[in-house]
């Protein structure tokens, strides 16, 4: 039995091509999520093609989103509790069972201890990415590393993330991440992204924790989007981020910046592939900006991913000069789009199939 535990909706994006593969080849599997995102997550499995969760672990805070750490430390005791009353069924798993999980969040962690407890093997997508400071970003590198040495499986998107996993074993390249897949498979755009305006613009995508919880980070910030952009600019905000950016804009009167909310993924990918550029401090939005060679600023401390530096994105440091400079010289960076053909997500699928856990 092969059971996918994701909690936020970049896990579950990234995610879905794998089970969309699973699918077509009548391979069965089950979601486990812990809504650690609640409302966006519920939104967004559909759009995806995901089909209602097999189990829903925890429920968010108290089905409301995590804004607080003392929301995140109550959902955090919710999947506790609910790990403890089902450990005795869990532990009847099926002996070709696999837990999967998925990049760098709390879930991730949360969901390989599952695995553990359970004595399941553990299956970690989008393996061995370090940026090489436990402090940037956190507490994403803590995850990695903790997970890094609890899972039995490794599928390192390149070369360079397998290398980080040296002395592990069951490392396998999966030739870049899924969500490149995500990206490919291109679900139809819907009318809402075909009557995007032909005017250029700029998408600005800026939610991490450690950003928004700068004020004078975000104020310096949107501030010189405002004064430096070639081009005007969209703000994409979530739950999270909206109170803290929209204050800004709203004070500052940035009329440069356009607030807009979050969409769904499909026409996510046409917003941002009409794009002149991009500035983001998301590692996910960073890798598929990369599909397309949009010029990319990463504004971050550190970035444990590689997609795009060195050609189409640059990492600001939180530098205000770094911005100001890519936005002046953003036409310079664009690169020609990714037509790679190898699939992560067929990489993985083939790789769990060889294994035996595509049994029921």
């Amino acid at each position: 039995m092969i059971v996918f535990i994701y909690g936020t909706t970049a896990e579950a994006i990234k995610l879905a091509p794998i089970m969309r593969r699973l699918d077509a080849r009548s391979v069965p599997f089950q979601q486990w999520v812990t809504f650690q995102h609640t409302d966006a997550l519920r939104k967004a499995m559909p759009q995806l093609g995901l089909r209602e969760p097999d189990r829903v672990i925890a429920n968010g805070w108290r089905g409301k989103p995590l804004k607080k750490p003392v929301h995140m430390l109550g959902w955090m005791a919710s999947v506790g509790c609910w790990t403890l009353k089902n450990l005795r069924s869990l532990r009847r798993a099926p002996q070709s069972s696999v837990v999967i999980v998925h990049g760098d969040t709390m879930t991730t962690v949360l969901g390989t201890i599952i695995g553990r407890l359970a004595g399941v093997p553990v299956a970690h997508v989008e393996a061995g990415l370090r940026s090489g400071d436990w402090r940037h970003p956190f507490p994403e590198e803590l995850d990695r590393r903790i997970v890094g040495r609890l899972a039995e499986v490794h599928y390192a998107p390149t070369a360079e993330t397998a290398a980080n996993l040296t002395g592990r074993r069951n490392v396998v390249v999966t030739q870049g991440n899924t969500v490149k897949d995500a990206v490919r498979d291109g679900a139809p755009v819907t009318e809402d992204a075909t009557s995007l305006s032909v005017e250029p613009y700029g998408l600005v995508l800026l939610h991490r924790f450690e950003f928004i919880s700068n004020p004078s980070l975000v104020r310096s910030t949107l501030t010189t989007l405002h004064e430096s952009s070639p081009v005007d600019l969209r703000v994409m905000v979530d739950t999270y981020s909206r109170d803290a950016i929209e204050s800004v804009i709203r004070s500052l009167h940035l009329d440069r910046l356009t607030v807009m909310p979050k969409q769904e993924h499909s026409v996510f990918v046409e917003t941002l592939r009409r794009a002149q550029l991009v500035v983001t401090d998301s590692g996910g939005v960073q890798e598929e900006s990369a599909v397309f060679g949009i010029p990319t600023l990463i504004h971050r401390m550190a970035t444990e991913r590689t997609e795009g530096l060195g050609t189409s994105a640059v990492l600001s440091q939180w530098d205000p000069e770094v911005l100001r400079g890519f936005l002046v010289n953003a036409d310079s960076l664009r690169a020609a789009a990714d037509d790679q053909s190898a699939s992560p997500s067929e990489i993985i699928v083939e790789d769990l199939i060889r294994r035996g856990y595509g049994s029921s």
